[in-house]
């Protein structure tokens, strides 16, 4: 079982899973373009490793957005990727850096001390 929330990103509303095997934060190319966020390619692109077995994708693009969930609002980078059934992927660096909890067993996700409810998917 895993998270899913709604995060405002651009002003737009990103449905998004809350990975914590991920050590990535991103975003899917048919967000970004609806939410009217300007993409860049990367110099270095890199790949998106996932958790199976020749699950993996080159991430050739990124960009610079602001992330709101419940009263936290950062600039954040997110690599551009295709993801299935979410706008949006959070990782591990994200989670580290604004002391987010995943309460399973109160299906919510904490965002520093700030709790948001959760769909479990």
């Amino acid at each position: 079982e895993c998270l899913a929330t709604y995060v405002k990103v651009n002003g737009q509303d990103a449905w998004t899973l809350w990975d914590s095997g991920s050590t990535t934060t991103g975003i899917t190319p048919a967000f970004a373009q609806v939410a009217n966020i300007p993409v860049f390619a990367l110099e270095d692109p890199h790949i998106l490793q996932l958790g199976t077995t020749g699950s993996r994708a080159n991430v050739n693009y990124g960009l610079y957005t602001q992330i709101k969930i419940q009263g936290t609002t950062t600039r954040e980078y997110l690599d551009v990727a295709n993801f299935d059934r979410y706008n949006m992927i959070v990782g591990t660096p994200y989670m580290h850096c604004n002391k987010v909890k995943l309460d399973f067993e109160n299906k919510c996700v904490v965002v520093n001390g700030v709790s948001t409810p959760a769909m479990p998917v």
